[in-house]
């Protein structure tokens, strides 16, 4: 996302965050026009008169996170992530409309900031339906039909339960054949993966780039990235393996006996088709992070076989076998570069350093270690190094010098009497 929303005051978020309804309505007033601006780029064109209600579900969606923003950083990419997840709801809703009817959905008119501001408060204070009734008796309803079930299950015949057990016995016989098939796979890539044949493609520090795979799936690279190609790719393989960071937009197999594109990050393999999804592993970083844009992708832990399916407009980090989700602000900071940026959110000063020398392939480094764990809040556009680093002196009080080779380095400003 190009459109950068302006960074509120610190006081009107700790306001939100605390649940006053005026800094909402305040922030709202100030952040509308971006927020039209950015949904209106994310949506294109020929959905851009849905930006308002993309502004409104982005507002509201801030609005129940609103308890998690200790900064006006964390405020803001936050709801650049929802503005970002509510066009895509909308373009795909689009596209499902068109796929089944045949036609666009009507032209939405675009509220004035005063109207905007209404429906927000009236959808915020809308009479909430109580269930709890509705669902007591779903309840109630299941219990009869499961002792109903059981009851009959009783009167069955012996003869049908030793059928069952037979279906048993050979539903494990073929859940075991699977884990065998499975297990096999994984030794056919690793092999593929670590053969003399295979081709490493790589960006330096400061660099990102694209290119196109044998089989039509689009890569775009990150800063500080490696992908590993086996020889095989596009024939009994289709499975790469990344150190960094990409977004691939994958081509379907046209022929059907072809295997799944997939993304080998750690200990970690995501496996889609027909599918735009984004994937972060460092060597030097214990988590996984993947972002799905379209469609779905099925990611699972080698190590401990867990496996769950990620779906559009998700994005989840693995660690150690543990699949967790991740909210709007940690999923920014890990890949906030999809939209020409780094965030920060409260990151030790130690690991900012080391994040912007990759980024923008600065000759910098942190030589005052007293500093190494202050705290830094900040959105950088990755266009300028001289910026990155201007900005990161005012963020974190620092100074400026420079040592051997015009090295760039970063000390505790100096303390004014």
């Amino acid at each position: 996302m190009s459109v950068l929303l302006p960074t509120p005051d610190a006081g009107l978020v700790k306001r939100f965050a605390g649940g006053d309804e005026n800094a909402l309505i305040a922030l709202y007033r100030e952040e509308y026009e971006s927020l039209l601006a950015a949904a209106a780029e994310r949506l294109g064109h020929e959905l851009a008169h849905f930006r308002g209600r993309v502004a409104h579900k982005a507002m509201l969606d801030t609005w129940e996170a609103r308890q998690r923003f200790e900064s006006p950083v964390a405020f803001s990419a936050f709801l650049e992530e929802a503005v970002r997840q509510e066009a895509d709801i909308q373009r795909r809703k689009h596209a499902a409309l068109r796929h089944r009817d045949g036609q666009a959905q009507h032209h939405v008119d675009v509220a004035s900031v005063d109207d905007a501001v209404m429906a927000l408060m009236a959808e915020l204070h809308a009479p909430v339906t109580d269930h709890a009734h509705a669902l007591e008796e779903v309840r109630a309803m299941k219990r009869a039909h499961t002792k109903e079930h059981v009851e009959r299950v009783v009167e069955k015949p012996r003869w049908l339960l030793y059928g069952g057990l037979v279906l048993v016995a050979a539903v494990v016989i073929v859940a075991a054949q699977r884990v065998l098939d499975q297990a096999g796979s994984e030794v056919a890539v690793d092999r593929a993966l670590t053969g003399e044949a295979v081709q490493h493609i790589s960006s330096n520090r400061g660099q990102r780039g694209s290119f196109t795979l044998r089989d039509g799936t689009r890569a775009t690279m990150g800063s500080d990235t490696r992908i590993t190609i086996p020889d095989e790719f596009g024939g009994t393989q289709r499975t790469v393996q990344i150190e960094g960071t990409a977004t691939f937009t994958v081509t379907p197999s046209v022929n059907p006996n072809s295997p799944p594109f997939a993304v080998r990050a750690g200990t970690v393999t995501a496996t889609a088709t027909g599918t735009v999804f984004t994937v972060r592993h460092y060597p030097e970083e214990a988590d996984v992070v993947m972002q799905v844009a379209e469609g779905m992708v099925s990611v699972r832990d080698k190590d401990t076989d867990v496996t769950q399916t990620v779906k559009a407009g998700e994005a989840v980090r693995v660690t150690n076998g543990t699949v967790t989700p991740l909210d709007g602000v940690a999923r920014d900071v890990a890949l906030a570069w999809t939209r020409d940026s780094i965030v920060f959110v409260q990151a030790p000063l130690k690991t900012v350093v080391p994040e912007l020398v990759r980024w923008f392939g600065m000759n910098a480094a942190l030589v005052d270690s007293t500093v190494g764990d202050r705290p830094v809040s900040m959105r950088i556009a990755l266009t300028s190094a001289g910026d990155a680093a201007t900005a990161l002196t005012a963020a974190a009080d620092l100074v400026i010098t420079f040592g051997k080779n015009d090295r760039i380095e970063f000390k505790r400003a100096p303390t004014a009497r």
